[in-house]
């Protein structure tokens, strides 16, 4: 009799453990509150400039929106800016909207003492980037793992000019995956709204050795974009389509 009497206590509180765990698993956890914070890059030096990081406290993708990387691009720099304000309902949104500060502020490509940034990053598997702004914006890259990166410039012409290196009005993206799609949405999008055909933007592939956007595509498997704007166009235009074709990013991964 002792023994059924033990085994059915027994029996009692293994059914009240079970009972217990399976109420403490069903509760899910407290969700994390939404933030934004403001970090330095390169702080205390000459290059010092802000990266703001957008938590919406939800898991989900992490991008990365810079702008200024040449300081005389304005609708890249102004647009970036623009981003910092963006509510997301997933995932982590990063901004760095005025990477090359300096050339900002002084309007030019690049700064004296400073050569052009965006050549300065990796061209190989395990190169670094060279010199300290470009090292300081590598290794955030790298610390918050990025999963989308879009880079806003601007060129000189609708159409890629042949006795220069400006692309004209595009998208150049390094080929991930399935990343084709989601760029490729981006232009049809951007370009349903263009009723004259050379004012369209392009879809090309591969952004210059030693852009960002290209050392993040191809040597961290980040899906990377150079998006340019053409300065023929007011700037009112140019801003509307570097903020677009972010919006149209953030929307296609459901952040928005």
């Amino acid at each position: 009799m002792k023994r059924v009497s033990i085994k059915i206590r027994w029996f009692t509180s293994l059914l009240l453990m079970a009972f217990i765990m399976s109420t403490v698993l069903a509760v899910p956890p407290p969700a994390q509150a939404s933030s934004k914070d403001k970090v330095a890059l390169a702080k205390g030096t000459v290059y010092a400039t802000n990266m703001y990081i957008i938590r919406s406290g939800k898991p989900g993708p992490v991008v990365m929106i810079v702008g200024g990387v040449h300081g005389n691009e304005p609708a890249g720099y102004i647009a970036a800016g623009r981003m910092i304000n963006t509510e997301i309902k997933k995932g982590t949104l990063i901004v760095l909207p005025r990477a090359n500060n300096r050339a900002v502020e002084h309007k030019v490509r690049y700064y004296k003492g400073h050569g052009d940034l965006n050549r300065d990053f990796p061209t190989s598997k395990y190169g670094s980037a060279d010199g300290t702004l470009a090292k300081a914006i590598w290794s955030m890259v790298k610390k918050y793992d990025v999963d989308y990166l879009m880079d806003m410039h601007e060129g000189y012409n609708y159409a890629k000019l042949q006795s220069s290196s400006s692309v004209g009005q595009s998208l150049i993206y390094y080929p991930t995956g399935y990343f084709r799609s989601t760029v490729s949405s981006i232009v049809y999008k951007l370009n349903s709204n263009i009723s004259t055909n050379y004012r369209e933007f392009s879809l090309l592939r591969y952004p210059a050795r030693g852009s960002l956007s290209r050392a993040a595509g191809q040597y961290l498997g980040c899906k990377s974009f150079i998006f340019e704007t053409c300065t023929k166009q007011t700037l009112s235009t140019r801003l509307y389509y570097q903020q677009k074709a972010a919006k149209t990013l953030l929307s296609k991964l459901n952040m928005l």
